[in-house]
């Protein structure tokens, strides 16, 4: 993607370096960026989100093509190297012509953040062969690292020799593309599982020549640049890993080890079977002494639900990347770093998610939101953000595994025995979103008539997935700024109920030592059904699932997502201010109606 020099981020892109100013540092834009991976040899054109209203189909989130930069390849010294043009795509295509998924591939920036001496004032320029020179230095001052590692095995078997790992380094002005090459670590006696000779491909960094005749404002083709595209989304194993039968059991659910199940289907191209066979990773197993082994999930790994459950010795060419830029100028050593992470294609890219990586960053870094003008639109683009999310969600599927992962949790003797969870409050076991789960339940149980108190849905011909398109009709609604504000308004007791508080943070927790009762840390205001807290980690009960809002859905460490503290701190203040204003009306409705009697 392109950047505008004219963002509030940077300085005047065009301006170099003046006569009073010093370079004070380097760094990247951004500093962090998702890619994913694709076979397509073209990655995907820059696109943008931009809210759609339409008088049929509701308010929804649209892509909106935006200027994309493409490499034109150019002659340097005897081979060729690409140079970048600006090109103004007018439709996205997620796969090309052949049907393989485009990835998405970012661009890294290079800026110089540079002081004027004389009035301390500090802005940003572009880092180019120019601004090096006005300050007698050169390309060749510049130097990169590249790392980029596959560490999922490593992770289990706590073993480096089960990693891949690519690093490769280059100076400023030796321009082109390198492929990033990954193999395995090791010691005396340990078998690589990425060998040398045949390493995992995790894609690769290109270093673009600069176009120095190429001075818009809007972006710098001269400036100092790099992308990195990830693999193709391909699969890798020992030589053995040729079929193997799929479970069909859903996440979480197991059959006895002897049991052999579900359709036989191939496990990697015969040219990917590449790794090595006598390591560790080939038949780990996560059971291995009765003790869970992080990371969670324990069983997310090929093979884990099939017959014993060993590992086939499976992984992907996915990886996290670092990339490390030292400038020498002026008798100083400058260092810039950027990350980036390859993961697979998003399924849904107009569709955005209510909690991301932006909002998990503004959460821990910022200070709390506070109310002002802008809260309500901040409010209604999160309901809008949480809808879209919904609307992707198998609302049925979660609840049969979050309910089946409660029982066995607590020790439930019978997870479909619908009392197996009594006395509890929100319900865990059948009777979850069921007229028995008030006061978090309301409307779900009227509008599934045909669903009893069950673990798993009862699916008709016209009602297969009667969970999931009720809580898509229901956050429909809120996608709608009046409907929102007037519920929120009207039933504000049931919203503070509702939403899943999230977990406290470290420092507000009290000590424990041994087993004890849930930590309480009050919020700012608890509601009327009952003291609702900031969730404690370490209790048994906080990790449990329930339908509080965003309902069964799974935090990435396995515990019940929520909202994050900051976007939870912000919607109770502003449901408590609605609150307030309408006490305040009502009282004034009594004021004018008691002089009117009068």
């Amino acid at each position: 993607m392109t950047q505008d020099c004219q963002s509030p981020s940077h300085g005047d892109g065009c301006a170099d370096l003046a006569e009073s100013e010093r370079v004070i540092g380097i760094y990247f834009d951004p500093p962090m960026a998702v890619a994913r991976v694709g076979a397509a040899k073209e990655p995907l054109d820059a696109y943008t989100w931009a809210l759609d209203t339409h008088a049929h189909q509701g308010v929804q989130t649209r892509i909106v093509p935006a200027p994309t930069l493409r490499p034109v390849p150019v002659p340097k010294r005897g081979h060729k190297v690409n140079r970048l043009s600006v090109d103004f795509p007018t439709e996205i295509s997620f796969k090309d012509h052949k049907g393989r998924i485009r990835p998405v591939a970012p661009f890294f920036e290079l800026w110089a953040r540079v002081q004027d001496v004389a009035t301390g004032q500090i802005r940003a320029v572009p880092v180019s062969e120019t601004t090096l020179s006005q300050r007698k230095g050169s390309l060749r001052d510049l130097h990169f690292e590249v790392i980029a590692a596959n560490r999922k095995a490593e992770a289990r078997t706590k073993l480096a020799s089960c990693a891949a790992v690519a690093r490769i380094e280059f100076n400023g002005h030796h321009h082109g593309r390198r492929a990033l090459d990954a193999i395995s670590p090791h010691t005396e006696d340990q078998v690589q599982m990425v060998r040398p000779d045949a390493p995992l491909p995790l894609g690769h960094i290109e270093y673009f020549a600069p176009d120095d005749e190429a001075r818009d404002c809007r972006w710098r083709l001269d400036q100092v640049r790099l992308r990195f595209t990830p693999g193709k989304g391909d699969t890798f194993g020992p030589p053995n890993a040729i079929e193997a039968p799929a479970s069909p059991l859903a996440p979480g659910d197991f059959e006895p080890p002897i049991t052999e199940y579900g359709n036989i289907h191939k496990m990697t191209k015969p040219e990917n079977r590449i790794l090595s066979q006598d390591t560790a990773w080939s038949g780990y197993n996560f059971r291995t002494g009765n003790t869970p082994k992080w990371p969670t999930p324990m069983d997310s790994y090929d093979g884990a639900r099939v017959g014993s459950g060993n590992g086939w010795g499976l992984i992907d060419d996915t990886c996290d990347l670092v990339i490390t830029a030292t400038l020498t100028l002026g008798g100083r050593l400058f260092t810039a770093k950027a990350r980036s992470f390859a993961g697979p294609p998003d399924f849904a890219p107009d569709k955005r998610p209510f909690y991301s990586i932006q909002d998990e960053l503004e959460d821990r870094d910022l200070p709390p939101a506070v109310l002002d003008g802008e809260t309500p639109d901040v409010i209604l683009d999160l309901f809008r953000r949480i809808f879209e999310t919904s609307s992707l969600l198998n609302l049925d599927q979660r609840r049969t595994w979050a309910l089946t992962g409660n029982a066995g949790e607590l020790g439930a003797n019978n997870p479909d025995d619908p009392d197996w969870d009594d006395g509890l409050s929100p319900r865990l076991g059948p009777r979850s979103m069921r007229e028995s789960d008030a006061p978090y339940a309301d409307l779900t149980p009227y509008y599934t008539p045909g669903q009893g108190d069950t673990r798993k849905t009862v699916s008709g011909p016209a009602d297969r997935l009667p969970y999931t398109q009720v809580v898509q009709q229901i956050h429909a609604r809120m996608a709608d700024s009046p409907v929102l504000r007037d519920f929120l308004a009207r039933r504000p007791d049931r919203m503070r109920a509702l939403v899943r508080p999230p977990f406290a943070r470290l420092a507000d927790l009290p000590r424990r030592d041994g087993v004890g009762k849930p930590a309480k840390v009050a919020m700012a205001k608890d509601p009327e059904t009952g003291p609702v807290h900031y969730r404690d980690p370490r209790s048994t009960m906080d990790q449990t699932y329930d339908m509080r809002m965003p309902p069964f859905m799974r935090h990435s460490m396995g515990y019940p997502l929520a909202i994050t503290r900051r976007q939870y701190d912000l919607l109770m203040a502003y449901i408590d201010q609605l609150e307030a204003e309408g006490r305040a009306d009502e009282a004034d409705a009594k004021t004018k109606a008691g002089d009117r009697h009068d």
